[in-house]
């Protein structure tokens, strides 16, 4: 029964194109985390900032891991419901973080921060992964089999 409700899933095209699209978005955020690729810190700085911000480490941890190693992960399919589902924590947290600089993304640089936009984007997007899982040409999809 856990198997199925991990990784039973159709051989939906839309699906496929969401898990795609979340993925290549994702993934450069997580590889600045976690290897300073991209123009970000790195694992250890990363881990510096969150913890000082009163991340616990275990979390801050997880986060790093998920939107790289998970982002990973979701662009092959291979436990795509499980990493959506943490991405959808992380984008929960992230609303909550940014909603005091309202919707929008700071596209001029005239608020304080960001918005809430882009989170709120990604998270409508890992409901819909955790409702119809990965689809086609999926890991995911052939050990459901």
């Amino acid at each position: 029964m856990l198997k199925r409700l991990l990784f039973q899933t159709d051989d939906n095209l839309t699906s496929f194109i969401v898990r795609i699209a979340l993925a290549l978005v994702m993934l450069p955020h997580g590889l600045q985390k976690l290897l300073g690729a991209f123009g970000g810190y790195g694992f250890k700085a990363t881990m510096g900032y969150f913890t000082q911000e009163g991340i616990p480490a275990i979390l801050a941890f997880l986060v790093i891991i998920t939107e790289s190693i998970g982002a990973l992960l979701i662009l092959v399919g291979f436990g795509t419901r499980l990493w959506a589902l943490m991405l959808t924590a992380i984008m929960l947290v992230a609303i909550n973080m940014h909603a005091a600089n309202g919707f929008f993304m700071n596209w001029y640089g005239a608020q304080k921060g960001e918005g809430f936009e882009y989170h709120l984007l990604v998270l409508g997007i890992t409901l819909a992964l955790i409702i119809k899982g990965a689809g086609r040409w999926s890991v995911d999809r052939q050990l459901s089999k």
